[in-house]
């Protein structure tokens, strides 16, 4: 009989299951860092177009805004231009009509209030002492070159009575003033030709 001696330790045999299950793990993982390696370069470059649209986008806008900003500068250029030619073209100067005004006036008569309306009308307030003397009035303006045609619209009296509570009531009758309102058109070509100097 031969016994057979072994001295040389006995391999176990590889754990072929426990190697397979690890290489597929590590291929797993590998994939999967691949994917999302993919994954985030994929997001970062759309990021990065994104960031370029929103960029052309400002610009876009930042120039549309400039170009608005212009066309209201342009506008109110325009409307300024408008308005200067306005106050070229307005249609009656003050100062030469109410030195007329105040011409024909008598001597106790006072312009209380004076309006004028952009087609023309004028409309004014006189205070007189007496009624004939609001007449008077009506009829040198209507006789006055630069007028076109004038309407007595109104004649009040306004009686202006004093009191005084000195040992009972006294008052002291006050001569009442009228206050008539007139209406006007102007004849602008007449007034500025009186206004000219000769």
């Amino acid at each position: 009989m031969i016994v057979e001696i072994n001295l040389l330790p006995k391999k176990e045999p590889k754990n072929v299951v426990f190697l397979f299950i690890t290489v597929i793990i590590t291929a797993i993982v590998l994939i999967a860092a691949a994917v999302f390696y993919v994954l985030i370069d994929r997001a970062e470059t759309q990021i990065d177009s994104l960031e370029k649209e929103l960029k052309q986008t400002q610009a876009l806008q930042a120039i549309e805004q400039q170009k608005l900003a212009d066309m209201q500068s342009v506008k109110e250029i325009e409307e300024l231009d408008k308005t200067v030619q306005w106050a070229k073209d307005y249609p009656l100067k003050m100062v030469p009509l109410l030195r007329n005004m105040t011409k024909l006036l008598p001597e106790r008569g006072f312009i209380m209030n004076f309006s004028y309306a952009e087609d023309g009308t004028v409309t004014v307030s006189v205070q007189f002492d007496t009624s004939e003397q609001a007449a008077y009035y009506l009829k040198r303006l209507s006789d006055a070159k630069f007028i076109a045609d004038v309407q007595l619209k109104s004649l009040t009296a306004v009686n202006a009575n004093e009191k005084s509570d000195e040992q009972g009531t006294t008052e002291e009758q006050v001569v009442p003033r009228y206050l008539a309102q007139y209406e006007m058109h102007i004849r602008k070509q007449a007034l500025e030709e009186k206004e000219k100097p000769s």
